[in-house]
């Protein structure tokens, strides 16, 4: 954090990072989710759950998945666990996750 003092003697923070972003590929995408172990990763916020059923819903109109797996994060606010982004990386092809609001 860095500040600056005005001329009545008020020091004003500037909270924002001076760091830029990093930037990571995108991950390869498959042609198709047939026979592929889906997993669907609720971050737990109001309706999350609701928007990822209704996705299951409208995928499995479209393909057969091997599998489908359920996680839930325990606090929105806060990142996943490395366990649990390791546990459902391992179990799943593919991932799908959904923010509620």
């Amino acid at each position: 954090m860095h500040g600056e003092e005005t001329a009545v003697g008020i020091v004003v923070l500037d909270p924002t990072a001076e760091e830029e972003a990093e930037t990571r590929p995108l991950a390869p995408r498959r042609g198709s989710l047939n026979g592929l172990r889906v997993g669907f990763l609720d971050n737990s916020k109001e309706r999350a759950d609701e928007i990822l059923k209704r996705l299951q819903e409208l995928l499995t109109e479209r393909y057969e998945f091997a599998e489908t797996i359920w996680r839930r994060k325990a606090f929105y606010t806060k990142k996943a666990p490395d366990e649990l982004l390791g546990a459902i990386a391992r179990s799943c092809d593919v991932v799908v996750t959904a923010v509620g609001g």
